[in-house]
């Protein structure tokens, strides 16, 4: 029997109607792993406000107390004491599917002062993991492969850690800098890198340049004329507790703003958004803007206005935004023009492989799309909205397939989601925020 299908579905109905109405979605995903990690190496305990609670950071969590962190959760509030010993609880540690808590925890795990295991899902297995262990084995690091070379699991023995520099060609992911970044104020000398190339997924290593800022730490970030990084250098530091907000997700706000730009007439006050807090996806809800859909920025929310109608986008470079690659994927297949999205190389080696796997599950709910190399080219129905027979689409254990689709379904109907449960990966609330929409567009009570 197909896995996902045991696991459900969920039909996805149209909305009767436009919607109006506040919604504040869940703390942003990539910093609460980046705080919660240096919260873990500070000297003294931190508290943590808006903490995204989800699969990836409960595992995160989970396995910083393995390391021997102090945690403890008051839903969305967690304080932690910072590790001064790394002696592991137990033999192993599971990260489940998440590539992030993974590759951050491979860094802080390589202080270990007794074996551990790291391992996860069979999926989080297939992804790689090679750029990061090789960048540990010159810092000191000593990572014993347990099965495929460069992929998880591993065990981890006691090193000889130390800082350093690293000349790095271009990585597989951004993840692997970030880990690195993250653990080099604990290294003697700290680190620095030195890039051979435009690093991947840029946004993303600049959101740890300033979440790292936050906690007091010095580092020199230096860009040629084209504002390429060029070198990082994250200096030695004692890292003092902090009391942290973590702001609202740009990622999971992203989905509600490509519904509302795909929906006439409809209204969404997205609270606790802070556009310049560096989250690459704020890029994704601008990319909206320059569409049709009519935004409002003002000091803790963003309101996104359809005023009626949107175009698509001609090329679109989503490298900058490859999480908000998929919403706006949707938003293509909806517009009025074709859409060649670019920029999706990262995207084949995420949950799932997204290129394909948009392709195939866009293809089933009547779109026209076809893959050019890493390209998607999304060519829209010519009337008002695609008519399709009922479909099945498949999540592939992917939270943001499952998310994108259900957008897609409010607006045309026909859809099914398989396994709809796998959107607690980053977003438990999603399918209670869906239903207020739901209510909003009939007229209903949206608390």
């Amino acid at each position: 029997m197909n896995v996902a299908a045991s696991k459900g579905t969920r039909t996805i109905e149209p909305l009767k109607g436009p919607f109006d109405l506040a919604l504040r979605v869940p703390g942003s995903k990539s910093l609460s792993n980046r705080a919660l990690i240096l919260a873990a190496l500070a000297d003294g305990e931190s508290r943590l406000e808006g903490v995204l609670r989800s699969d990836d950071t409960d595992a995160t969590m989970e396995a910083l107390r393995v390391l021997g962190a102090a945690v403890q959760q008051d839903d969305d509030t967690i304080t932690i004491g910072g590790i001064e010993r790394f002696q592991p609880d137990r033999g192993s540690i599971d990260m489940g599917a998440g590539g992030t808590p993974a590759r951050f925890m491979l860094a802080l795990a390589s202080f270990t002062e007794a074996p551990v295991v790291l391992d996860g899902t069979p999926r989080l297995r297939q992804r790689p993991m090679a750029g990061l262990i090789d960048m540990l084995g010159e810092l000191g690091a000593s990572i014993e492969p347990l099965g495929r070379p460069g992929h998880l699991p591993v065990r981890l023995h006691p090193g000889d850690m130390t800082g350093g520099r690293l000349r790095l060609q271009p990585q597989a992911s951004s993840q692997f800098i970030s880990a690195i970044m993250l653990i080099a104020p604990r290294l003697k000398g700290g680190v620095e890198l030195i890039f051979d190339g435009p690093p991947t997924s840029a946004p993303y290593i600049r959101l740890t340049i300033s979440e790292l800022k936050a906690w007091g730490i010095e580092v020199q970030a230096i860009e040629d004329a084209d504002r390429q990084l060029k070198s990082i250098k994250v200096h030695e530091a004692v890292i003092g507790p902090q009391d942290r907000r973590i702001p609202a997700d740009a990622s999971s706000a992203l989905y509600w703003a490509a519904l509302a730009t795909i929906c006439n007439r409809s209204r969404v006050q997205l609270k606790g958004l802070h556009p310049a807090d560096g989250q690459p996806d704020h890029q994704a809800i601008a990319a909206l803007g320059r569409i049709g859909l009519d935004l409002e920025v003002s000091e803790d929310q963003v309101t996104c206005t359809n005023t009626g109608g949107h175009q698509g986008w001609g090329d679109l470079d989503a490298s900058g935004m490859p999480d908000g690659a998929m919403a706006l994927a949707i938003v293509a297949a909806c517009a009025s023009e074709p859409t060649r999205l670019t920029g999706l190389e990262t995207l084949r080696v995420k949950e799932c492989d997204r290129v394909a796997a948009l392709h195939d599950e866009l293809r089933k709910s009547g779109i026209t799309v076809e893959i050019v190399g890493d390209d998607l080219v999304i060519r829209p129905p010519t009337g008002e909205q695609p008519t399709t027979t009922p479909s099945v689409i498949e999540t592939y254990d992917d939270h943001r397939m499952a998310m994108a689709f259900a957008i897609l379904g409010l607006r045309q109907g026909g859809l099914s989601i398989e396994d709809p449960d796998c959107v607690t990966k980053s977003y438990p609330g999603f399918w209670d925020d869906l239903a207020r929409v739901e209510a909003s567009a009939s007229g209903g009570d949206t608390r």
